[in-house]
């Protein structure tokens, strides 16, 4: 799961979570261990923070080249 909002970016697969932020913050978070996001793992666990960072930049990449899908409404 991948979301992007305002330039902040972030990251779920499996007990994982990666975040970042526009302003430079955010982490790596295991969910099962941790539900209030609390610790952040990224530098006990850099290689899984890079994963789930090639993680998004490959969706993101998937989304910029995808053609959109209609029908939009105009509101």
């Amino acid at each position: 799961m991948f979301w992007e909002h305002r330039g902040n970016r972030s990251a779920r697969s499996g007990n994982w979570k990666w975040v970042e932020f526009v302003n430079g913050g955010g982490g790596l978070f295991d969910l099962a261990a941790d539900p209030g996001e609390t610790r952040d793992l990224t530098g006990e666990k850099p290689q899984v923070a890079k994963m789930m960072r090639d993680k998004w930049n490959a969706w993101k990449k998937e989304m910029d080249e995808a053609e959109p899908r209609g029908p939009f409404r105009d509101y």
